[in-house]
């Protein structure tokens, strides 16, 4: 099996750490360009408070551009209230975060990890009553910057409680950019033999310049389920130093070069790039975008090719 499933995350964690305000029309601007490229699932907002996000306060006008493509959207929030207000505006699927370490759960979402696994159970009872998805990613899984390393078995053991507790997909997320493509090997074939592997994601950031190997090596390990983020923009809010997250059509070329299946068309994903850079006003992490894709011709028409 090679058909990979992409969910970029640019309009939703892609934007939250960003200052400046960005406009409405760009974020919708944004995810329609995505959707546009092929890509799967957009992660298009968030219902958290405002105070704590203020950049994605617009969540409710966001969504109202989308009605026909909600099927696609995919949204976070933090406890039943905004599971609430994500039914409330036809969401049908969401993301609830919860961290490997109690240091940064609280940090994040100010309870402990217990605490948010008897909220995740009350989540996914709530949603799936009302036919919405519910998939959870576990934070800082290789590392945390308030506890260090994290054992492997600190988040095997969360992902088959998640599974147990009903959840769709389970994500395993390198928060702050830490992983090795050693440590993603070795982790996924762990968490590999504790949830089917379908159902398990993983979710990287490049802040060490290793995002794009660490997709490949999560996908030589038989994981078909990734994040990323157009333009390669993003970062966790409560994760010091925790910079971009991997690039969507940088990550996409190298497993179109392993032979994985996306449906996603490079070309408009570097045009969604171009434009989200020249929204932001400022040039982005990602390369493909500017460097353009390399079509190259086939074997047999190099061959023939004289340089003469």
């Amino acid at each position: 099996m090679n058909e990979v499933l992409w969910t970029d995350v640019a309009p939703r964690d892609g934007l939250q750490n960003i200052a400046d305000t960005i406009s409405t029309g760009a974020k919708i601007r944004l995810i329609r360009g995505l959707l546009d490229a092929g890509v799967q699932r957009v992660e298009a907002t968030s219902f958290v408070s405002s105070k704590w996000v203020p950049q994605l306060a617009d969540a409710p006008a966001v969504l109202a551009g989308f009605p026909d493509d909600l099927p696609r959207l995919r949204v976070l929030i933090p406890n039943l209230r905004g599971l609430d207000m994500a039914l409330a505006h036809g969401v049908r699927n969401v993301l609830v975060t919860i961290a490997a370490t109690d240091t940064f759960n609280r940090r994040n979402v100010n309870r402990s990890v217990d605490e948010s696994l008897d909220e995740i159970t009350r989540i996914v009872e709530a949603a799936g009553a009302q036919h919405c998805r519910v998939d959870v990613a576990v934070s800082v899984s290789f590392g945390c910057p308030f506890e260090g390393p994290v054992a492997t078995e600190r988040v095997t053991d969360l992902c088959a409680d998640l599974a147990r507790r009903g959840v769709a997909d389970i994500g395993i997320a390198d928060t702050i950019g830490v992983a090795t493509p050693a440590d993603v090997r070795h982790l996924c074939a762990l968490a590999a033999a504790e949830v089917p592997v379908e159902r398990l994601a993983v979710h990287v950031h490049d802040t060490r310049g290793l995002g794009v190997a660490n997709v490949v090596a999560a996908y030589e390990a038989g994981i078909r389920r990734f994040d990323g983020s157009a333009g390669g923009i993003g970062g966790c809010p409560f994760a010091p130093r925790a910079t971009g997250n991997v690039c969507s059509e940088d990550a996409l070329q190298a497993l179109v070069s392993l032979g994985a299946a996306t449906g996603i068309d490079l070309e408009a994903m570097c045009r969604v790039a171009g434009a989200l850079a020249d929204d932001l006003g400022r040039a982005l992490p990602g390369k493909l975008y500017r460097a353009g894709v390399w079509n190259r011709l086939p074997q047999a028409v190099v061959a023939e090719t004289s340089y003469a």
